[in-house]
């Protein structure tokens, strides 16, 4: 009983959360969709869209990760010799180049592979990549800290020196308080210590020391700093106790503050998900933009089709059938080419739901209202006033009406017609002037081989 009254519980709360989204996000997409799904519900068409839209995401996501793969697994080939007989180089500093190469004689052709060493620098160029080295390494070295006289914090000991070739080798204190990668053995500081390091700089054959005085001074720790030392000899202290267990547990208090652990944040998974949301959006909206644009064709094909659908009903009507038989009649006919595997048209299908609501007990003047209003056409909606009308007051002259309208159908509808042979025609000049450039440049060309 208790099982069953949650259960019913998380599908009414399910059920308010789809109804909120549905009412907030989709609301446009839906009244596009009803134009396109014709006869269907809400809850159909709620269902349409989720579907649509998550397949176009997942899309747009895999096209993503599969762009991104083809990117990062490329390589193109370029072409290492030139004019027949010449290869280049790497630049002084670059990678030595793997080249291979097909050699053919008349006597015949092998396949060899060489390898090309980069560059090297001359005598003058060396001599100007130290000077910059100089300047440089006495300025980098420091790090964070302002002087060599007052050193607080970790040095910058770098390997090579930015903008040249040089490289650099460190000498550092016979204490050992300067570490390999530039950090101070801080705890070892009570006092300013002075010493001096020295920077070994090398370029190919060629080698230079520079000799660099600092000062150190002792670090002016923070409360949690201190605290964080006390942190580190408890945890290293737990370390060697626990030094043959499979688990370690972390301290949970230290100097009375209890501590609470979590794991770091992955750097690479916001970018990753942040990515993924993006061409999921991208996907969605690629499918809203086709959707609107099925839309567009669908109210293009409800303005071919006015037309033809006027004159067949004036045609019906005027042989003596009563405005719903003769809709019922154009449906039927109309169910029946389907039958024959004819295309579906949304004219039609919009009628035969209006027929069912009359079937299903709706009058018959508020069925041609709604079927005015689903088609969203200013024509139908005229044609729907006209069937209205004679419904309410009933009209003598409803025969000659429904005949001017069809007559003003086709005259609009041969005018529409002139006005896409127009823009047919202003479309094709430019192929016409891109065929006849190449034309032109093909006569062109013959004539100069010809000279």
């Amino acid at each position: 009983m208790n099982y069953q009254g949650r259960s019913n519980k998380l599908e009414h709360s399910f059920s308010v959360i789809i109804s909120w989204l549905r009412s907030r996000f989709c609301e446009k997409q839906l009244t596009s969709l009803s134009k396109l799904y014709v006869g269907k519900g809400t809850e159909e068409l709620f269902v349409i869209f989720l579907r649509k839209s998550a397949r176009y995401a997942l899309t747009g996501m895999v096209v993503a990760g599969v762009l991104c793969a083809l990117f990062v697994i490329s390589s193109s080939k370029k072409h290492e010799i030139w004019h027949g007989n010449m290869m280049e180089r790497s630049e002084a500093g670059g990678r030595d180049k793997t080249i291979e190469m097909q050699i053919e004689t008349e006597d015949g052709k092998q396949d060899y592979t060489v390898k090309l060493p980069a560059r090297k620098l001359t005598k003058h160029e060396i001599k100007e990549q130290f000077a910059i080295a100089r300047e440089k390494v006495q300025k980098l070295y420091l790090g964070e800290n302002n002087s060599a006289d007052n050193i607080t914090s970790s040095l910058n000991l770098i390997e090579t020196v930015p903008d040249t070739m040089v490289q650099v080798a460190w000498q550092l204190d016979k204490e050992g308080l300067i570490t390999d990668n530039g950090e101070i053995v801080w705890a070892e500081i009570i006092k300013p210590y002075k010493t001096e390091i020295t920077a070994e700089l090398s370029c190919e054959d060629v080698q230079e020391s520079v000799v660099l005085e600092l000062t150190i001074q002792p670090p002016q720790r923070t409360k949690f700093e201190q605290w964080l030392q006390k942190w580190e000899a408890a945890f290293n202290k737990r370390l060697e106790d626990t030094a043959s267990d499979k688990r370690i547990f972390l301290p949970t208090r230290v100097e009375g503050r209890e501590i609470t652990y979590r794991d770091k944040t992955d750097p690479y998974l916001v970018p990753c998900v942040v990515g993924m949301i993006l061409a999921a959006i991208a996907g969605m909206l690629l499918y809203n933009s086709q959707m609107q644009q099925n839309v567009r064709k669908r109210d293009e094909e409800l303005c071919k089709d006015y037309p033809e659908m006027v004159e067949q009903f004036v045609l019906l009507v005027g042989a003596g059938m009563t405005i719903k038989s003769a809709w019922i009649k154009m449906t039927d006919d109309y169910q029946s080419g389907l039958d024959r595997k004819q295309a579906k048209r949304y004219l039609y299908e919009e009628m035969s739901v209006t027929e069912r609501e009359m079937q299903n007990g709706m009058g018959e003047e508020r069925a041609y209202e709604l079927f005015a209003k689903r088609t969203g056409i200013l024509c139908y909606m005229k044609f729907s006033a006209l069937l209205t009308q004679n419904l309410r007051k009933g009209s003598a002259d409803m025969l000659r009406l429904l005949e001017q309208e069809a007559q003003d159908a086709f005259q609009k509808r041969k005018e529409q017609a002139k006005e896409a042979g127009e823009k047919a025609g202003t479309k094709m000049l430019f192929p016409m002037m891109l065929m006849l450039l190449i034309v032109f440049v093909m006569i062109l060309y013959a004539a100069f081989r010809s000279m």
